[in-house]
């Protein structure tokens, strides 16, 4: 059984926390970890939950060229910083170009859909509202 805040792991990767001061991330390392993950997903995607506190989520996610990722709209601001590869962003009906060092802020989360252009590594870093979301849950019930 895995501790509060932390990832389950799997074979290849280890558990780790998701939570706490200072946590630290090689994202070359990350990202070389998503590619090899990848041909053992379905729907050309693979993501790890990089950090999870009170109001704020970050995920790294590696996209196949082509493949789309169908938004997971909450209320909250969310920022998509692309790291490698092209992405196709729409918000507000408008698509959007964004290319490695770019970063996309999204006011009102992510509520429609992302295309990678070509093979893509990006950040999406997503403010949960108070009271959203599973960590209110784990604080009640003392699993924090």
């Amino acid at each position: 059984m895995t501790q509060p805040h932390t990832t389950t792991g799997t074979t290849r990767r280890s558990a780790h926390f998701v939570s706490g001061q200072g946590l630290t991330y090689r994202l070359a390392d990350e990202i070389d970890g998503l590619w090899q993950d990848l041909p053992r997903t379905s729907g050309g995607r693979s993501a790890k939950t990089l950090a999870k506190s009170d109001n704020l989520r970050v995920a790294l996610i590696g996209l196949e060229t082509g493949t789309t990722m169908d938004p997971q709209a909450a209320t909250g601001g969310a920022t998509l910083h692309v790291l490698q590869g092209r992405l196709k962003v729409y918000a507000d009906g408008q698509a959007r170009e964004v290319q490695p060092g770019e970063l996309v802020v999204l006011s009102r989360n992510l509520r429609e859909r992302v295309e990678a252009l070509e093979r893509s590594a990006f950040l999406a870093m997503v403010a949960w509202p108070n009271g959203a979301g599973a960590w209110h849950m784990e604080a009640a019930t003392g699993h924090l």
